[in-house]
């Protein structure tokens, strides 16, 4: 497996893995030490069927449960659909990690390039570990002890003013107590003990420690660090592109430069990383 380097922070292509074929122990067990340490992994010229894209994700780790917002490919629960048409503007276009409005928020994520627009539609990450790494000694200590509270409400508010009446039902339905948590807003990496700063535009409610106005005004520094280019990485997809992060270090922002002209991506979800 040959790792080159795409950014001085984080990221990384990968080549000399096949992942055409699923992975073998030995060369899942490489995988996941690679995204534990670079975080971005880039895949070219692959174009997984779906079988075999479930495979990479069960390689990685145990997958999530079925995500309530997206749908599915067909006999595959485990690939969500994400399609940006005229019906379906886009809707990732502001720094988050994925569903950290759950108590065990997921691990990791394997995305697919599957229709790609002729240009435009890059997905942009941000290194949220490097960033904490990089906050003053009196920033730190003032975010230490801080926890944030996480809404999937908040997350998917837009699909009301989309008009997306089945979306805005399902996510009506959605319990309350299973689809919100607090979080260190400095949280430890469950697998690698590395601190990150763990608040994000789309689910993150507010600081709970703090009176509203503090809170706002605090999120919002810590929003624009996130936009900081030193920080982050840009993918521009090419077809039979498959990138892989770590969910827990990073956010990521899909550029919706692309719309009104058709892209799908489909992703397999990781909830926990196998350790051995």
């Amino acid at each position: 497996m040959n790792i080159t380097p795409l950014t001085a922070s984080f990221g990384a292509e990968i080549s000399g893995l096949s992942l055409h074929n699923g992975l073998g122990a030995n060369d899942a067990k490489a995988l996941r030490v690679a995204l534990l340490k670079h975080k971005v992994l880039i895949f070219r010229d692959v174009s997984p069927e779906p079988g075999v894209h479930v495979s990479i994700g069960k390689a990685l780790g145990k997958l999530a449960p079925p995500h309530p917002m997206y749908q599915k490919v067909p006999d595959y629960e485990d690939i969500i659909i994400i399609r940006n048409d005229p019906d379906n503007p886009p809707e990732n276009e502001v720094w988050h990690s994925d569903l950290s409005c759950y108590p065990d928020p997921p691990f990791a994520a394997v995305l697919h390039g599957v229709h790609l627009p002729p240009v435009g539609g890059d997905t942009l990450w941000v290194n949220m570990a490097a960033i904490a790494a990089n906050l003053s000694e009196p920033m730190h200590k003032m975010l230490e002890g801080l926890t944030a509270l996480h809404s999937l409400k908040k997350g998917f508010d837009f699909v009301h003013e989309y008009g997306q009446q089945d979306r805005a039902d399902a996510l009506a339905g959605a319990d309350q107590a299973d689809h919100q948590a607090s979080h260190p807003v400095l949280r430890k990496h469950p697998v690698t003990g590395e601190l990150a700063v763990y608040v994000n535009e789309s689910f993150t409610v507010r600081i709970n420690e703090l009176p509203p106005a503090e809170s706002t005004h605090l999120l919002d520094c810590l929003y624009d660090m996130a936009r900081n280019p030193r920080f982050q990485m840009r993918l521009k997809w090419t077809p039979g592109t498959v990138a892989i992060w770590d969910n827990w270090a990073t956010q990521h922002f899909a550029c919706g430069d692309h719309y009104p002209a058709f892209r799908e991506v489909q992703r397999v979800t990781v909830h926990q990383p196998h350790l051995s």
